[in-house]
């Protein structure tokens, strides 16, 4: 029901309504929007607040004015036989909803408005109740909704519940191809492939019984038709709501994805092509150095017991190389991998992981490594993090330079991370290496225990893939150098998935 329908409906006049005590004026005046009383000659009789406020009057200033003085001067020469042919033939009659009626207030500005005229018997003279309502909020509003589907950076459709395009924006339109003026008043199906359009009238139609935003496309293949025919990949917003008349409206919200799925697919196809060389290559170099130990081997037993010092050196020597490369390529198959996630996450209890961290590394008793844990659980997926910390640790361990020396490992809490610090009394890292340590295959030194420098770089890919951060830093003024990580204390969802 309208402003005007409540107005009237609540305000039932009847000849002896006018013989009761209240005043004309007061009757008026209890309506909740703009209202007069015009005689049949067009006479304003009485105007309430409201009305005086919308228009810019002082009370009781438009009092035995001709309501010709509140109309623009194109509605003036013909408003006088309109009030002359509503008397002849009075009824309810409302006007300014479907078709723009413009009021002039006092200033000379021109408002909108829709305006409901009542007619009232009367012992003396036929008179008219004429409400009044401002639309500028409503046509304002409307503005500021069609302007912000103009501009919206996606494509944008207003739907009918009988699947009826009522509104688009350019965006969408650039989308499929076509004219405004060419989807406008037309289904929804004609942008649907041919396949979709049975059972997108069941979907509808359900979609109207339990109306609740939603979105479609996630995770599937949906599509689009073109103008010309092809068919492109696209994610959907539904949104219901309720126009100005009531009626059921559909927002809906479309993102074309064609560039997305493409660049989707070819990192796919990137992944699997390096996944494949990785194990190829792997195998390729594996077969070889395995060859090669085991000859190494078989040089060894046949040159037993009589093997000169200089020549033994030599063959271990070679015998450190080959495991050293091994050692690579297995870092390589593990760098590769780096970047896939556990499948499971779990309770991860901090000094149980640490024990079970340093059980696997070789610790030298002129090394002391001591805690300060006081993060205790944190939920995670666990094989990476231990991974990450028994890089980090078995570095502090295997780059120390001195006879005794110290190792803390540390976790506190950093919001919604679980800060762990390494920090040693080693030899340091120079500032300008910070940065480079992190790449593949980069060391600070050439010396034979550098490693292959791929630990750090899994370490980094490890952290960043599940949403945490990792750096080094030098310590000061102290020696030696403090690894950070922050891992999330909860699981992200674009992880868990």
């Amino acid at each position: 029901m309208s402003q005007q329908d409540a107005a009237n409906s609540s305000f039932a006049f009847h000849p002896e309504s006018l013989n009761k005590t209240a005043s004309l004026k007061h009757l008026v005046d209890f309506l909740p929007l703009g209202a007069m009383l015009v005689s049949s000659d067009a006479r304003i009789i009485l105007a309430n607040d409201l009305l005086n406020e919308i228009l810019g009057y002082e009370s009781d200033e438009l009092v035995d004015e001709d309501v010709g003085v509140l109309l623009p001067s194109d509605y003036q020469k013909s408003h006088a036989a309109y009030i002359k042919s509503f008397f002849q033939n009075p009824h309810k009659r409302s006007i300014g909803e479907e078709e723009t009626f413009l009021v002039k207030c006092k200033s000379g500005r021109l408002l909108p408005i829709d305006v409901g005229m009542n007619p009232l018997p009367s012992e003396n003279s036929p008179m008219v109740l004429v409400t009044l309502v401002d639309l500028s909020p409503k046509r304002h509003a409307t503005t500021v909704f069609q302007r912000s589907i103009q501009v919206a950076p996606h494509g944008v459709l207003v739907v009918d519940s009988n699947g009826i395009i009522q509104l688009a924006n350019s965006m969408l339109c650039q989308y499929f191809g076509y004219q405004l003026d060419e989807i406008i008043k037309q289904p929804l199906d004609m942008l649907l492939p041919e396949r979709y359009r049975q059972h997108h009238t069941h979907l509808r139609h359900s979609f109207h019984a339990n109306p609740m935003p939603r979105t479609m496309g996630a995770g599937r293949d949906l599509t689009a038709l073109h103008k010309d025919g092809r068919e492109f990949p696209v994610e959907i917003g539904l949104s219901p709501f309720e126009d100005e008349q009531n009626k059921n409206m559909v927002f809906v919200s479309l993102l074309d994805i064609t560039e997305r799925k493409r660049m989707e697919q070819a990192l796919r196809e990137t992944n699997k092509n390096l996944e494949e060389f990785t194990y190829v290559a792997s195998h390729d170099l594996r077969s070889p150095l395995r060859g090669m130990a085991d000859l190494l081997e078989w040089i060894k037993e046949d040159l037993e017991p009589n093997t000169l010092p200089d020549v033994s050196n030599n063959l271990d020597r070679i015998d450190i190389r080959i495991k050293r490369m091994e050692q690579l390529i297995d870092n390589l198959l593990t760098y590769a991998k780096a970047g896939k996630k556990d499948a499971i996450a779990e309770e991860v209890d901090v000094n149980l992981l640490l024990d079970r961290t340093i059980d696997l590394l070789e610790v030298p008793d002129s090394l002391c490594l001591s805690r300060d844990i006081q993060l205790t659980q944190l939920t995670a997926f666990c094989t990476p993090l231990e991974t990450v910390l028994r890089n980090l640790i078995s570095n502090a361990i295997k780059h120390h330079d001195t006879k005794v020396g110290s190792i803390l490992i540390r976790s506190q809490v950093d919001h919604n991370f679980c800060h762990f610090s390494i920090c040693d009394d080693g030899p340091g890292i120079p500032e300008a290496a910070h940065e480079r340590i992190f790449r593949l295959f980069q060391t600070v030194t050439s010396s034979e225990r550098s490693g292959t420098g791929i630990g750090l770089s899994v370490s980094r890919r490890l952290v960043e893939t599940h949403g945490g951060r990792i750096c080094v830093e030098t310590n000061q003024p102290r020696r030696g150098v403090t690894f950070h990580v922050w891992w999330p204390r909860f699981i992200r969802k674009d992880n868990h998935d």
